[in-house]
């Protein structure tokens, strides 16, 4: 479900580069392609989306690390990166097995009559391989047909806007279902199945579409009946969830329902009292500025935060005013201004400041 492109191609980076470059080149690419900067664009919403997940793995040393030896199957849940050494450690050992590229393990028996020595200790080699790449997914053949199958978790990374209005979005999911050839029993006669290699089960890759629901929260899971993996031998399977991760905003913080925007005012809206524009998940709205407003005063607009997933009443968006003094403060006329204003203060507005 990543991004399937070379991650240091989408930001334009060698890949000896340093975190610090990787990050530069992250926020020059989201000022070009930010939602916000591209209204009603989708390929822009796309591509801020492949710069963020890329800058996500590559910014982060571990995650790096993964992908740099395992590729993007290095960063999908459950990777177990020890087991994955192992079984390359004891794939390229020979053990007696042939590998063909795109077609999975394949085992060439015939020299070895399982009654012989050497096709009992083939035998323990089948078992053992079984056993490794059980461990190596995370014990993908471990339900049966009454216990029915396992749930499977993957992470889904979505746009802070997406996350408050909900969204659909098509998602690649790799999952175990029981292997064709064997039906899910492992064995091919007396022999272990070639296709599955003993385990009963083989990936199967489909793709999804998942609706985000309206004010979805980081960490949230998103519950997909049916698409989890599927026991040995047959059954029921299991669901599939994905764990939501929402990508931060530049501008706007979330806390719960209720979201916190800072905007900039001049001195004069602050002091004499104005009408601004805001922006909000519904659209920009006016907003009254009461007269002798302080920088960092909050401001509320009912009902303008995230909605509530479960049918509840919507949070607030709450207006942090900051104060903006003008950048040319040597101009004449304006330092004359500003020293009138100093007078204005009836006392050092520090006065009462202690620890």
């Amino acid at each position: 479900m990543a991004n399937q492109k070379d991650l240091y191609a989408v930001l334009g980076v060698p890949k000896d580069a340093k975190i610090e470059d990787v990050k530069k080149a992250y926020r020059k690419l989201a000022r070009k392609y930010h939602p916000d900067l591209n209204p009603g664009n989708k390929q822009a919403e796309e591509r801020f989306k492949e710069i963020s997940f890329a800058h996500d793995v590559l910014s982060d040393p571990d995650k790096r690390k993964l992908y740099d030896e395992f590729g993007s199957e290095g960063l999908q849940p459950g990777f177990d990166a020890t087991r994955a050494r192992e079984y390359r450690r004891w794939a390229e050992s020979g053990h007696g097995f042939s590998f063909r590229q795109g077609a999975g393990p394949g085992f060439d028996f015939e020299s070895f009559g399982s009654g012989s020595p050497r096709g009992r200790r083939r035998a323990d080699d089948e078992r053992g391989f079984a056993d490794m790449l059980n461990e190596m997914f995370g014990g993908f053949g471990a339900g049966t047909a009454e216990e029915g199958g396992q749930s499977i978790e993957y992470p889904l990374e979505v746009d802070f806007w997406d996350a408050i209005r909900g969204t659909r979005t098509a998602v690649t999911v790799r999952r175990p279902v029981p292997c064709p050839d064997c039906r899910g029993t492992g064995r091919q006669g007396r022999r272990a199945c070639t296709r599955c290699a003993g385990t009963g089960q083989t990936e199967e890759r489909e793709r999804l579409t998942v609706k985000i629901p309206p004010g979805v929260s980081d960490g949230a899971r998103v519950r997909v009946k049916g698409k989890g993996g599927a026991p040995r031998g047959g059954g029921k399977p299991g669901d599939l969830y994905f764990v939501v991760k929402v990508r931060p905003h530049a501008h706007i913080q979330r806390e719960g329902k209720d979201l916190t925007i800072e905007v900039p005012v001049t001195i004069g809206e602050a002091m004499l009292g104005s009408t601004i524009t805001v922006p909000t998940p519904d659209g920009r709205v006016q907003l009254k500025v009461p007269k002798g407003s302080q920088s960092g005063q909050r401001l509320r607009l009912s009902g303008r935060g995230v909605p509530d997933p479960k049918g509840g009443p919507p949070g607030d968006l709450y207006v942090r005013l900051m104060v903006q003094v003008p950048k040319n403060g040597s101009a004449e006329r304006l330092r004359e201004a500003v020293e009138t204003l100093e007078r204005a203060y009836g006392e050092n507005p520090r006065a009462r400041l202690t620890l």
